[in-house]
C-alpha cells in the first residue's frame, strides 16, 4: 500500500515537472523578449515559500501538478512599456509558442537519455519457436533456424529482414512461399503456405506459425543524439494520425484519458523500471506540446490564432472580446477534463 502511494506521488511530481517545463518555456522566452513577469510558480495551490528577484516573484506551491508564469498585461490593458499587450506581435507569438516548444525539446532530451543509457531489443529473422500444428511445423521449420532467403530474395539479418518476411507472407496468402534457412551451418530449402489465423480491423490475417527471436543492442552517444529527434518525430506522426481519426472518424474516443489516466500510467511504468518511465515521459511531453498547439481558446494554440488574426488585421482584437472567448474556451476544456476524469475513474474501478 505504501509503495503504491509512493508511485502515485512520483507520478504526480513527474506530471508537475512536465507542466513546469512548459511554463518555463514561456518564462525564458518572455524574459529574453523584455516582457515583464509578475510571478513564476512551481506547483499550484497554497504557497509553501517564495522570494522576489529583480521584481519577479518566484514561489513553490503545495500541489505538485504543474505551475504557471504570469506576465504583466497578459489579459488586460496595461500602460507599462514592458507589458505583454504593448509588445510587437512577433515577441508575443514566440513567447506563446515557447511553451509547447519546450515540451518538444524536453522530449528529445529524455529520448536521448533513454536511447543512450538503456539496451534495446531488435527482432531478427532467427526462429525462436514453431507453433504446433501450423504450416511452419508441417514444412519442417525448426527453432534455431535462420531465414536467409524468401522467394529467391536475400534476407537482411536485422529487423528489416523480419519486416520483409512478414510482408511477403501477408502478400501471398494461401500460396506456397520458398524459404532458405540456415541450420547447423547448412542451407536448407523449404516450402510453406501461409494459413488464415483470424482477422484484424476486418481484414484477414495470414501466418505460418513462427515466433522470431530478438537480439540486444545499444545506441552509441552519436547514434542516440542522431536518432532521438527522429524517434520523437515518429511518435508525433502517430499522435497526429490518431488525432485525425478521433476528430473525423470518432476512433479511439473510449481510449481518451485525462490526468487520472496519466498518473495511473506513470505509476504503472515506475513499477517496471526507469526506462519505462523515460519512454512514457517522452510520449506525454510530446502530447502536452501537441495538444497545446490546437487552435482552441484558452490554450496556447488559441492565443496563437488571435495573434495571427491581429497580424493580418494590423490591430489587436479588443481585449474584452478575446478574454471572453478565452474564458469560454477554458470552461469547455475544464468540462472536458472533468468528463474524461469520470471516465478514467470508471475504468480504474472496473479494473
Amino acid at each position: 500500500m505504501v509503495s503504491e502511494f509512493l508511485y502515485i506521488l512520483l507520478a504526480l511530481v513527474m506530471l508537475g515537472v512536465l507542466v513546469t517545463v512548459h511554463e518555463f518555456g514561456h518564462y525564458i522566452v518572455g524574459r529574453l523578449s523584455g516582457i515583464g513577469i509578475v510571478e513564476f510558480s512551481v506547483g499550484m495551490g497554497p504557497k509553501i515559500f517564495g522570494w522576489k528577484r529583480k521584481g519577479i516573484a518566484y514561489s513553490l506551491r503545495a500541489i505538485p501538478l504543474g505551475g504557471y508564469c504570469s506576465f504583466v498585461g497578459e489579459d488586460e490593458e496595461n500602460a507599462a512599456s514592458n507589458a505583454m499587450n504593448n509588445q510587437p506581435v512577433w515577441k508575443r507569438l514566440l513567447t506563446v509558442l515557447a511553451g509547447p516548444g519546450m515540451n518538444f525539446v524536453f522530449a528529445i532530451v529524455v529520448a536521448f537519455v533513454l536511447l543512450a543509457c538503456f539496451p534495446f531489443y531488435e527482432s531478427v529473422p532467427d526462429i525462436y519457436s514453431v507453433e504446433e500444428g501450423t504450416p511452419a511445423q508441417t514444412a519442417g521449420l525448426m527453432a534455431g533456424d535462420t531465414i536467409v532467403e524468401i522467394n529467391g530474395l536475400e534476407i537482411a539479418e536485422d529487423y528489416a529482414g523480419v519486416t520483409m518476411v512478414t510482408q511477403m507472407i501477408r502478400q501471398n496468402p494461401e500460396e506456397k512461399i520458398s524459404l532458405v534457412v540456415e541450420r547447423d551451418g547448412e542451407r536448407i530449402s523449404l516450402e510453406v503456405t501461409p494459413a488464415l489465423v483470424g482477422t484484424e480491423d476486418g481484414q484477414p490475417v495470414y501466418q505460418i506459425g513462427i515466433v522470431f527471436g530478438a537480439r540486444e543492442f545499444r545506441y552509441s552517444l552519436g547514434q542516440a543524439l542522431s536518432y532521438a529527434p527522429r524517434y520523437c518525430l515518429e511518435v508525433l506522426k502517430a499522435m497526429l494520425e490518431s488525432l485525425k481519426n478521433l476528430i473525423f472518424k470518432g476512433e479511439g474516443v473510449q481510449d481518451v484519458g485525462g490526468p487520472v489516466a496519466i498518473v495511473s500510467m506513470i505509476s504503472t511504468a515506475a513499477q517496471n523500471g526507469v526506462d519505462w518511465i523515460l519512454d512514457l515521459l517522452v510520449i506525454i511531453s510530446l502530447n502536452l506540446g501537441l495538444m497545446n498547439l490546437l487552435p482552441i481558446p484558452g490554450l496556447d494554440g488559441g492565443r496563437v490564432l488571435f495573434l495571427l488574426i491581429e497580424a493580418v488585421r494590423r490591430k489587436p482584437i479588443p481585449r474584452e472580446k478575446e478574454g471572453m472567448v478565452n474564458a469560454i474556451g477554458v470552461l469547455l476544456v475544464l468540462g472536458l477534463i472533468v468528463l474524461v476524469t469520470f471516465q478514467d475513474v470508471a475504468r480504474l474501478i472496473a479494473g
